[in-house]
Parts: C-alpha cells; sequence; structure tokens
C-alpha cells in the first residue's frame, strides 16, 4: 500500500513519523509533499526509506490530506478514482459540507473519501458510536474538544469561535460561537475546562449516526480573552504545536426502562492524536476491514471497538467517566 501524505506540517510530519517507525503496517512507499519544498525534503532526509519526496500527480493507494483546514475540499478532486482511499483531516464546517455533497460524484469515481479522520471530528465520532452501543436508544450526543494542533489548527478555531455554530434539535438550528458556556471535565491532565459553541462539524457527521436523536452539539474550549477576541485577527502568532489536548463524549438515552449515560474521553496532544487516527485507519485499510464507496464519516467505516483496539497501539488511550 503506498500513501501520498499532503501537508508536511504537525499533523502531516506526525503521519510520516509513525509510517517510518512501524514496519507492521502494511506500507510500502511514502510520499510526502508540501508547499515548503524544504520540508518534504527534511522529512524525507530524516526517515528515510521508504520516505520520499512526492509530487500531486503520484499515484498511491491512499491519500492523507494534512493541509489546513477549509482547503481540502478545493483539493480532493485531483486525488479521486482508480479506487483510491483518501482521509481527510479538515474540522472546517464548509470543508465537511462540500465534501459530504459530493457523494454521488466520488462513488462514481470507485473512490471512498473518510470526512474527519482527526481528533474531532473523527475519535469522537468513534467514541459516541462506541458510548452508544449499551444504550438501546440515543436521545442526545453532546462532543466538546480541548486544545489546537499546529498554527494552521489555531486560526481554524480562532475563526470557529466567532462564527455561528450548528446544532441538531430534531432539526438544524444556528446559535452564535462563543455561546452556551459549560464547564465540561476532561482526562487528565486537561480536567476542567468552559467550552462554548463553536463553527464545527461534529453534528454534521453524528447526525447521519444518530438521526433518531433529539439533541447533536458540540463545543470547544476556550478563554475570556478567546471569546472576545474571536472577532479580531489573531493578535499573536499562533504557537507551533499545542501540547496539551483532549477529547470528551456524553451520549444519554434509554436502557430498558431507565435513563442512562456514558461519558468516553480521551487526551494527548491534538497533533499527535490527529496522526494517531490517520495511522489506526490506515492499518484497517491495509488490513481489508475498510470496504465502502462513496463519502464517510470515520465512524461509518470502522468498527468502533476494533479502531479503539488499534488507536491503543498507536498510543491514545481511551478513558470512561465512571462517577465519583
Amino acid at each position: 500500500m503506498d500513501v501520498l501524505v499532503i501537508g508536511a506540517g504537525v499533523v502531516g510530519a506526525g503521519v510520516v513519523k509513525r509510517l517510518a517507525g512501524s514496519p507492521s503496517l502494511p506500507v510500502g512507499r511514502v510520499a510526502i509533499v508540501d508547499r515548503n519544498p524544504d520540508r518534504a525534503w527534511h522529512l524525507s532526509e530524516k526517515h528515510g526509506s521508504p520516505v520520499t519526496v512526492g509530487r500531486l500527480e503520484d499515484s498511491a493507494d491512499v491519500v492523507v490530506l494534512a493541509t489546513a483546514s477549509g482547503s481540502q475540499a478545493r483539493l480532493i478532486r485531483r486525488f479521486l478514482g482508480d479506487g483510491r482511499v483518501v482521509l481527510t483531516t479538515s474540522d472546517s464546517v464548509s470543508d465537511v459540507r462540500k465534501l459530504l455533497g459530493m457523494n454521488g460524484a466520488i462513488r462514481q469515481q470507485n473512490s471512498l473519501v473518510v470526512v474527519g479522520a482527526g481528533m474531532a471530528p473523527g475519535l469522537s465520532d468513534v467514541l459516541a458510536v462506541r458510548a452508544a452501543a449499551e444504550l438501546d436508544r440515543v436521545t442526545e450526543v453532546h462532543v466538546a474538544k480541548f486544545g489546537t494542533g499546529g498554527p494552521a489548527c489555531a486560526r481554524q478555531h480562532h475563526k470557529a469561535l466567532s462564527s455561528l455554530a450548528w446544532e441538531w434539535r430534531g432539526g438544524w438550528k444556528q446559535r452564535p460561537g462563543g455561546s452556551g458556556r459549560e464547564l465540561c471535565w476532561f482526562p487528565s491532565p486537561v480536567d476542567a475546562a468552559d467550552c462554548y459553541r463553536a463553527a464545527l462539524p461534529d453534528p454534521i457527521l453524528l447526525v447521519r449516526k444518530f438521526s433518531t436523536a433529539d439533541r447533536i452539539t458540540a463545543r470547544m474550549a476556550a478563554t475570556r480573552r478567546d471569546r472576545f477576541s474571536s472577532w479580531l485577527p489573531m493578535l499573536r502568532p499562533p504557537h507551533p504545536e499545542g501540547k496539551l489536548g483532549a477529547v470528551r463524549v456524553e451520549v444519554r438515552g434509554q436502557k430498558g426502562s431507565a435513563w442512562s449515560g456514558r461519558i468516553l474521553g480521551a487526551s494527548a496532544a491534538p497533533g499527535f492524536a490527529t496522526a494517531a487516527v490517520v495511522v489506526s485507519t490506515l492499518e484497517l485499510i491495509g488490513a481489508g476491514k475498510v470496504d465502502r464507496k462513496g463519502v464517510a464519516g470515520l465512524s461509518e467505516v470502522v468498527d468502533a471497538g476494533e479502531f479503539l483496539d488499534v488507536l491503543e497501539g498507536q498510543g491514545i488511550v481511551c478513558e470512561e467517566f465512571a462517577g465519583a
């Protein structure tokens, strides 16, 4: 299985590092492409075989889009056809909506596009499916995330906080970004953080799995300064990589005649976690465990339990809040 990685930032470099250092994965050539050729050459020289500098026109079985969110829907048409699988890591609402709207065209080209193969969306959707497995009926799904990856991720989160948030309440509703303050508890070492509505694509993907749910929401952690400055250009350059990150999913519903709920989560630097999710998906693709065409979210193409087992091998351990 040949892999073409587009983008040599925090996520792209993390994917290449994992692929180069894991001889158990059924990977042949790993080609890296970036707008800055020096970054691609640096990764190639650092890791050696099977990592090489590639081109957008290179043939590959799987393409990983690790470019900035908001740009991936425009790139996707260049990589379709010939039974290819494309993994996108975007957490942009516009990217996700555009990609889902291309389902018919992508299916005709015999390709599969996995939308949101990251920490959130991606791991968050799989955790929701896992949490819902013990419920007979799901009524609510709530996602919250903490932290950002590289500079592009920080810019996207800054933009999301000032944009309209999409929520599912038996139908689509829009709410102002930065509203709906809620104290959410994440796995350590993050622990408690104030979270707010933002333009996050998780509900758009989760409603495909939980169409009968009454409420599906998503929030992101932010400080008071983040909220007040979200309408302005970023006041300082974003950090090169977030060191703390976490995702939390709460699913509520009925089990028999009783009301019940489960809270699952995981903590890791967002760039590290996204690279782990991508490589875990590649492992399942290489093992023939992903067989679908068209456009789908990560939770639609993998078995939740099997995926989380593979992800644990990549260093991401999921936890459940059991109560005090």
